[in-house]
């Protein structure tokens, strides 16, 4: 099996590769760092949206970041201290985050699916939502902080203090884009222990979860938002939608 993901074919000053081609794609591809056009467009590799420097094709809509067209197709991967080989020719669930994909994926001993977020996740990390650093403990089998579900299989936890998060939570995109809102969404999460009960519906809600402060409503689904949620980053614009709920639909 070819080791390398990538056959350059031409480089700059600097010996930076600005043309490719890549195992993933029929057309060369080319190097950039802005796009000509204020479109969204997401990798075909991470889904995650173009924000740095990256790859695009001239014949067809295919996009890549720079570090995902550069990564191996062999690794070694620390979860369960094993072999990681990159696949990039099917759409399948990620076993990790539970998301649906037509990007690449890590397919570990065979055994497991990993896309590509969860893949550049470290065994030890810092969280934007929490304080402390959290590491990978493959026995947790306690509930995320961030959705509130149980995990099978492992999880982020801190070793200071009762805060675990999963793989789904762990690899949100911090903002995102939706049809029904004009502005970008921010994900948002509040660390708010003296108040339990909703304003709004005056129910019970865990402060252990992610939340939204002061707009406790879906704005699709119209349900509480008791778990990790998108907003409008724009201070007027009061859209609020669960994460879920984004990506659904």
């Amino acid at each position: 099996m070819q080791s390398s993901t990538i056959r350059v074919i031409e480089v700059n000053e600097a010996r930076e590769a600005t043309k490719i081609q890549h195992l993933s794609h029929q057309h060369c591809l080319v190097l950039a760092d802005k796009m000509e056009e204020e479109i969204d467009r997401k990798c075909d590799g991470c889904m995650l949206p173009i924000s740095n420097i990256f790859y695009y094709c001239s014949e067809c809509p295919f996009f890549l970041h720079k570090t995902c067209a550069e990564l191996p197709r062999i690794k070694q991967h620390w979860f369960r201290q094993s072999n990681a080989t990159l696949n990039f020719d099917s759409f399948k669930k990620c076993d990790f985050c539970s998301q649906y994909s037509s990007g690449f994926f890590y397919d570990i001993n065979e055994d497991w699916d990993m896309c590509l977020r969860c893949a550049k996740v470290a065994d030890i990390i810092e969280c934007e939502g929490h304080q402390h650093f959290l590491f990978f403990d493959f026995k947790y089998r306690g509930k995320c902080n961030g959705c509130g579900e149980t995990n099978r299989r492992g999880a982020f936890r801190c070793g200071k203090c009762r805060f675990a998060l999963d793989f789904g939570c762990l690899t949100l995109p911090h903002s995102a884009l939706h049809k029904i809102d004009e502005h970008k969404l921010k994900l948002t999460y509040h660390d708010d222990k003296e108040q339990s009960y909703c304003d709004i519906c005056e129910q019970y809600r865990d402060p252990s979860l992610w939340k939204v402060e002061g707009y406790p409503e879906c704005s699709y689904c119209g349900k509480l938002c008791q778990e990790e949620i998108l907003k409008c980053e724009e201070s007027t614009c009061n859209y609020i939608v669960h994460y879920k709920c984004h990506w659904r639909h």
